[in-house]
Formats: C-alpha cells, sequence, structure tokens
C-alpha cells in the first residue's frame, strides 16, 4: 500500500472510531491528527483523536479519551506493541498538559517529583488503540504514538471553546488567553 494511503486509513479509521461529526457536549470538543515517523526509510503511521473537555471556569483541560489507529506493519509481539502504543500515548498527554519546567538563574526550577508534576494515574484517559491488519514490513514502536497526542489535544481544545493553543505544555493560562482573543469568555 502507498505511504499516503496508509496515512489516509488510519486517519480515516480513527475518526470513524472516535465518532467524529457526531454532536458533543457543551466545552467538549474532538481533535485529530496524524503524523508518519520515526525514521523516513521505515515510517510508523499513527493518527490519534482526543476527546477533551474545557472547563471555562478553570480553563483546566481534561483529556477524557485517546483513539489511536496506527499502522507498524505486521505486528509481530502484540502485546508488546500495545504496551509501546499505550506507554507513547500517555507520555504524549504527560508532556502536553502537564509535563515542563521553568528556568532560574541558569538552573532547571523543579528538582524533585513535588514541584514537576506528570501525568498521574488519576488524569489516565480512556484508551483506544487499534492497530492496521498488515502483511507489510514491520516498523518501529518506540515513539510515533507519542508524536499525534499533543496536535489532538489542541485540536480538540479548540474545537471545544475555540481557543487556540500553541505552546506545551498546555496551561490553563494559554486556553485563558485564546478565549479571551475570542471574546468567548
Amino acid at each position: 500500500m502507498h505511504a499516503l494511503a496508509r496515512l489516509a486509513h488510519v486517519l480515516r479509521r480513527a475518526a470513524e472510531k472516535a465518532g467524529w461529526g457526531t454532536a458533543m457536549p457543551p466545552d467538549t470538543g474532538l481533535g485529530i491528527a496524524a503524523t508518519f515517523g520515526q525514521e523516513r526509510d521505515m515510517p510508523t503511521w499513527t493518527a490519534c483523536v482526543a476527546r477533551v473537555k474545557v472547563d471555562r471556569s478553570t480553563c483546566m483541560v481534561i483529556v477524557e479519551k485517546l483513539t489511536m489507529v496506527i499502522d507498524a506493519g505486521a505486528i509481530v509481539d502484540p502485546d508488546g506493541a500495545l504496551a509501546q502504543a499505550e506507554g507513547g500515548a500517555l507520555w504524549g498527554v504527560s508532556m502536553a498538559i502537564h509535563e515542563g519546567t521553568a528556568f532560574l538563574n541558569g538552573e532547571v526550577k523543579d528538582t524533585n517529583l513535588n514541584t514537576y508534576t506528570p501525568l498521574r494515574m488519576a488524569d489516565v484517559p480512556q484508551l483506544d488503540i487499534e492497530f492496521v491488519t498488515s502483511t507489510e514490513t514491520s516498523t518501529g514502536m518506540g515513539e510515533p504514538p507519542t508524536t499525534a497526542v499533543a496536535p489532538a489535544i489542541g485540536n480538540a481544545i479548540f474545537a471545544a471553546v475555540a481557543s487556540r493553543v500553541r505552546h506545551l505544555p498546555i496551561r490553563p493560562e494559554a486556553v485563558l488567553k485564546g478565549l479571551d482573543r475570542h471574546g468567548a469568555v
């Protein structure tokens, strides 16, 4: 199958699985993103649909669900591939919403987990991950699922409350700034 056809397939399938185009509750949105990576001569095609809810009073973003479809060629170890995809997806959520530190006087501000906040168990979204059945050459599963998560979350925030966020981590202040710009507060 041609590379663009593989990318189109994962996009269509992820959108279908996530219910793309259906009505959402207030301040809830779906966002989609796709990528292929890691190596151009051995790519893994990944599509992710994020479902988020934005609390307008706090501008906190809650990632409710990630739907992913991955074409990594023939899957040799299904359990291992699923573990890699789950870990990558959750790392993507953590980097998109939670992680990040400031630098003070040339040093990182957060030097321990009591002030540095990665994704916590209570914030883990529902995951729906599907692998494309394929006889193509097996490809990498290490990090490709990570790369589509943050743009899908950003697009879902825009769908939910019309606030466009473009920097990671996505903080409530950035969501509020986008709401202010559009008079949506």
